[in-house]
């Protein structure tokens, strides 16, 4: 029997469908918080949106009242894209519930300055029991019961391993850990390393360019978290190169498919609010600075996005750096 007997999702979208879907495979209730009745009414009636060929358990329920639903939650995930995370945790924090845990599912940083979520709600809020739930994970697949893998980091480690047992015998199966720092750093970089993944697809570079993207951009992960006081062990694992290997394997990830859309200037995309990559450079970079490490990898995909030289010529400029050790 689960310790959480009101489990939200603030966040109606894939990912909190898709985790409310593998919860309800197990028994286990939850509703999703939405921004309209319509969508309410319709998850309530076991219709989504976002995988229109499943049919949602009864276990599975919505509204829009955020506030009435977050007072008689004792666990609640916060799936919403990253920039609306603290103010969710505000909202959450004026309830002075003693009794919600929280995890969160966005990836990125809290701020421009590098602060991770984690680190504000331990200075700002102390008393949130909180989590960082990050990997490899592909909302649909795991909505379709498909197997993975993915941590959950907690500086509460007797937290972190009540969700592992949540989601136990379930598709996802998740490791605790106990470096939220960490694991927020490499979800943030990934999707930088993302976006350089998809410009060499666009550019037609080839899998081993690819590679070498993947492997060097891990290696600039490990240098930051470690720099920043988390382990750098992390790069290593399910939230470090395991999620950036999948988000660079191919369209299907936002931040890919974005950096394709750079080289061959077919970019339609009208949310580039949701493109994380971009939104996390500015902040990579402040720490870089804050901590003097170099992070050639990122530093090449900023000038990129920032059109301050040609695409091949920076490409180049990585190529011809200084014969260095790997390690």
């Amino acid at each position: 029997m689960s310790k959480y007997s009101n489990i939200c999702f603030y966040g109606g979208g894939a990912w909190g469908q898709a985790l409310s879907i593998t919860l309800a495979s197990l028994g286990h209730k939850s509703k999703l918080i939405v921004s309209d009745q319509t969508r309410a009414n319709e998850i309530n009636s076991g219709i989504s949106r976002r995988f229109s060929q499943i049919k949602l358990s009864p276990l599975i329920t919505s509204s829009v009242n955020a506030k009435e639903v977050i007072k008689e939650s004792n666990l609640v995930f916060i799936t919403t894209e990253s920039k609306r995370v603290m103010s969710v945790i505000e909202q959450i924090n004026l309830l002075n519930n003693n009794e919600i845990n929280i995890v969160i599912t966005s990836k990125g940083f809290a701020n421009k300055h590098g602060e991770t979520f984690n680190e504000i709600i331990q200075n700002q809020f102390p008393t949130l029991t909180t989590g960082i739930l990050t990997g490899p994970t592909f909302a649909d697949e795991i909505a379709n019961n498909f197997p993975a893998a993915a941590i959950l980091a907690s500086n509460h480690i007797n937290f972190a391993n009540s969700i592992c047992n949540l989601f136990k015998n379930s598709c996802l199966r998740l490791y605790q850990s106990n470096d939220p720092l960490g694991a927020s750093i490499a979800g943030a970089v990934k999707n930088i390393i993302a976006i350089g993944a998809g410009i060499i697809e666009g550019l037609n570079l080839g899998d081993n360019a690819k590679a070498a993207l993947i492997t060097r951009g891990i290696s600039e992960t490990s240098r930051l978290i470690k720099s920043s006081g988390g382990n750098y062990e992390t790069a290593f694992g399910l939230a470090g190169i395991g999620d950036m290997s999948l988000t660079c394997s191919g369209p299907h990830s936002r931040n890919m498919a974005y950096g394709m859309h750079l080289v061959t200037k077919t970019n339609k995309n009208k949310t580039l609010d949701l493109v994380e990559g971009v939104n996390a450079v500015e902040a990579t970079l402040v720490l870089a600075k804050k901590f003097n490490i170099e992070l050639p990898i990122v530093n090449a995909i900023n000038e990129i996005l920032n059109k301050e030289g040609n695409i091949k010529e920076i490409i180049h400029k990585l190529l011809s750096r200084p014969i260095k050790n790997e390690f």
